[in-house]
Parts: C-alpha cells; sequence; structure tokens
C-alpha cells in the first residue's frame, strides 16, 4: 500500500473503533480486534514521522499534511470522521510516538461522547495523564468555500439525508424539514452550477448503492426538470419524488439486491414489489392529498415504461405521469451505468445513450429523451474514450457548440499502452483528435470518479 491508502485505511479503522467502543466495554473481543487494527496503521508511521497528525480543513482531511483522497469507497466513512471533529469543534489531532494502546483507547472513547467537546476532553485527557495526544481548535478561518468543494459537500449531504429518511423509523418534522432544504439545495446548485453536479452522478457506491442511486437520479431528473422550463414548486415534487423512488427497495432483503448471480422467478416477483412497497411508505411519510398524488404516482409508475411495459403490471395509466417518465429515464440511465454486484462490468454512458435513443417512443417518452441527450450528450460524462493518437481519456465535459455533441471534452490520462500520463484537459471542438472507440471505464478497473472528486 502507498502512503495515501494507509492514511486512507487509518482513518476508515478510527471510525471502525469509535463505533464499536458505542456498542460494547473495552474488553469485548471486537474493540480489542478494532484497536489492534488501528495500531498495526499507525505505529509504523509514529515511528517514520515521530508523530501522526490528523487536521480537519474545510471539507477535506490531511494526515501529516498529505490530503486524503475522497473516494466511492470511503466518502461516507471520511465524511462522517470530519463531521463528528467539526461538532467537537475539534480542527486537528496530534498523536506523538510515546503514546501508550490504552491512551489512544481512553481518547477515542471520550471523542464518541456526544456530551463532550474540545475543552471537555483537553480537560479530561489531562485528568487522565495523556500528555501524548493534543487535540486543536477547528480554525474558522471566513474563507470562501470554491463551488466545487461546496458541490461535493451538498451532494455527500444529500445522500445522508435519503438514507436517513429511508431507514428511520419514526420520521420528526424536524427531518422532513431537513429533507426538503436539501432538495432546495440540489435546486440552486443546478441552476447555478449544473456541470459539477452533474459530474458527481459518477460517483457509484456498492456498499450505499440504493441512496447514491437515488441522489444521482434526483440530480439527473432536476435538470431535465429545470430545462423544460419546470417551477420551483414542481422542482421540490420532482426532486421528493426522484429521491424517494426507490424507497421500496429498503425492504427487500438484501441477500436479493447483492446477489451475484441471475435472480430466480420467485426471487425477481419479491423485487418487483418495491414499488408497491415504496407507494405506501411514501404515503405514510407525505401523506395522501392532491399536493403530494404526483410524488406517490411516481414512486409508483417508475418502473414503467412509456409503451406500458414494465411493472407493476396492473398500472395501466396512459400516458405516465410526467415526473414518472422524468424519473424512469434517469434511473434507466444511472443502473445500467452502475456496476453492481450482479453486473460488476456495466454499460458505458456511450452505450446507455445508444439504447436511450434507439427506443425513444417506445420506453421512454421521446420528448424527454431529446432533453436527456441534450444535456447529456452522445458520450455522456465518465465515458472512457479511445482518441485516434490511441491515448485514453475520460469525457468531463460538453462542447459548447451543440452542433459538435460528437466531441466532447475529455481529460487525457493514459497513453496507448495504457500507462499513466500528465493529465491534460483537451476540447475536441477545438482540436484534430477524434474519438475511435467508446467504452465502460470500469471494464479496464477505472473509477471515474476518482476523477470527477480530485
Amino acid at each position: 500500500m502507498d502512503k495515501r491508502e494507509i492514511d486512507e485505511k487509518i482513518v476508515i479503522s478510527l471510525q471502525a473503533l469509535m463505533n464499536n467502543i458505542k456498542l460494547y466495554d473495552k474488553e469485548h473481543p471486537a474493540v480489542k480486534k478494532s484497536l489492534s487494527e488501528v495500531l498495526s496503521l499507525i505505529k509504523p508511521k509514529l515511528q517514520e514521522d515521530g508523530e501522526l497528525t490528523i487536521t480537519l480543513r474545510s471539507w477535506y482531511l490531511y494526515i501529516n499534511g498529505m490530503r486524503i483522497k475522497i473516494k466511492t469507497t470511503n466518502f461516507l466513512q471520511l465524511k462522517n470522521f470530519m463531521e463528528l471533529l467539526s461538532e467537537k469543534d475539534i480542527g486537528g489531532i496530534v498523536i506523538n510516538q510515546n503514546v501508550k494502546d490504552e491512551e489512544i483507547l481512553l481518547f477515542l472513547e471520550l471523542l464518541t461522547k456526544g456530551d463532550l467537546h474540545r475543552e471537555d476532553i483537553l480537560k479530561l485527557l489531562k485528568e487522565n495523564e495523556v500528555p501524548s495526544i493534543h487535540i486543536l481548535p477547528l480554525v474558522h478561518s471566513g474563507e470562501i468555500i470554491d463551488p466545487k468543494k461546496r458541490v461535493k459537500q451538498i451532494y455527500f449531504e444529500t445522500i445522508n439525508l435519503v438514507k436517513q429518511i429511508s431507514t428511520t423509523e419514526n420520521i420528526t418534522q424536524k427531518l422532513f424539514s431537513k429533507f426538503t432544504v436539501g432538495i432546495y439545495y440540489l435546486i440552486d446548485t443546478l441552476k447555478a452550477s449544473e456541470g459539477l453536479l452533474l459530474g458527481l452522478t459518477v460517483v457509484k457506491n456498492y456498499d450505499d448503492y440504493l441512496y447514491n442511486h437515488s441522489v444521482n437520479v434526483a440530480i439527473l431528473s432536476l435538470s431535465i426538470g429545470v430545462r423544460i422550463g419546470l417551477k420551483s414548486k414542481e422542482l421540490l415534487k420532482l426532486g421528493q419524488s426522484a429521491l424517494l423512488h426507490d424507497i421500496g427497495m429498503t425492504q427487500i432483503p438484501k441477500e436479493l439486491l447483492i446477489k451475484e448471480g441471475i435472480l430466480t422467478r420467485d426471487e425477481w416477483k419479491i423485487v418487483k414489489t418495491h414499488p408497491i412497497i415504496g407507494t405506501e411508505m411514501t404515503m405514510d411519510l407525505v401523506g395522501l392529498n392532491e399536493e403530494t398524488a404526483d410524488v406517490i404516482l411516481a414512486v409508483l409508475e417508475h418502473q414503467k415504461g412509456y409503451d406500458g411495459s414494465g411493472y407493476p403490471e396492473f398500472v395501466n395509466i396512459k400516458p405516465l405521469s410526467l415526473f414518472s417518465r422524468i424519473i424512469q429515464i434517469s434511473d434507466f440511465y444511472d443502473a445500467v451505468t452502475t456496476p453492481r454486484f450482479n453486473n460488476p462490468v456495466p454499460m458505458s454512458p456511450a452505450e446507455a445513450m445508444a439504447h436511450l435513443i434507439k427506443n425513444a417512443g417506445k420506453l421512454f417518452d421521446p420528448i424527454l429523451s431529446k432533453f436527456f441527450v441534450n444535456l447529456l450528450g452522445i458520450y455522456p460524462l465518465g465515458t472512457l474514450v479511445f482518441l485516434n493518437t490511441g491515448e485514453w481519456g475520460l469525457v468531463i465535459g460538453q462542447p459548447q457548440d451543440r452542433l459538435n455533441i460528437h466531441k466532447p471534452v475529455v481529460l487525457l490520462i493514459k497513453d496507448s499502452t495504457g500507462k499513466d500520463i500528465p493529465r491534460k484537459i483537451v476540447d475536441l471542438s477545438k482540436s484534430e483528435l477524434e474519438i475511435r472507440e467508446a467504452e465502460s471505464p470500469w471494464k479496464f478497473g477505472i473509477d471515474p470518479a476518482e476523477y470527477f472528486l480530485e
């Protein structure tokens, strides 16, 4: 493992140890095992550098001055750790090489207590004679967070909100208000930074696929909604519909969702009940009245095709509601371009777009399909392209001139032999370079989110 991977594992292992401390006493095997994993990672670091510093700056974590990369596999753990430090008014943790195992355990135990903040923890560390660990205050520099950081923050916060709404049994008015405000943030961000937010839809996460997918579908759906001129009230309801469209999946047995093989007929029947379950859950959440009818209908209909195919079979309403038709397109696109347990190499974004174009007027609303193609292009964000020079590139933007829709903006990442090269952005509409082939990045072991989250 390189240094960045070790730093990432340090934070994840600290988070795991704190989770176990909350659940068990110090002598429990789970706590001892987690502590052993933490020590195996930080002891070599302490010997090499003399101390370990974990610093929180804006929306990033640094270990001994090196920033930890946010990736699809770690963003929830990093986010939770950063939020914990921020809540405690902690901007940094300094551990020196003389630290004892029991001191680390005591410090993390204090860190997990909700009623303790930085000054309280400092006082208790002193009372317990722990000189090897020091915590620094959070620095509120008054800096203006650049748009890219703010967009990432909103994206990850929305994922967390969807998870809370989907897994909390008794939804409080406060939580539902936060959920509503989160949708308005998405709408405002789309209007101000559409390209940045759309870029984050390349983030795919196995462990939290459902919530990650729901946010991606919401971003894509709201983008269509903005482009077709929906007003603020309709956009809010569209956002609610999109974020809740798969809420019924939370009640489907997990073993079916992560099954690597093909589902049996009986298993598929169970999965196909999720729109009905989701409709019931949504009615419990938003109530049933004239204002919420469109949201409930979209959750019920989102697996129906424009031509009436799909499920639930008993739904025979034509035409489908506008929200349903929008979400159906966004849901299809994100689902088929996401690696999953039963499909580790998904369609390339370009293949998904070609399928959408081919079936416009059949499976998909033809007018909305045109808006979607104009939104993402025929080579959508995250597409891996091979150029006439043999170089590899990732599509990171669309040309300003829509007549050049086949000439996107690409980030060159590898040479013709597949070797990493210094990254370079090229607007193909202003270059003689041409696309020879488009592929799914996952087919070549490339996670496009790592480039978009930089």
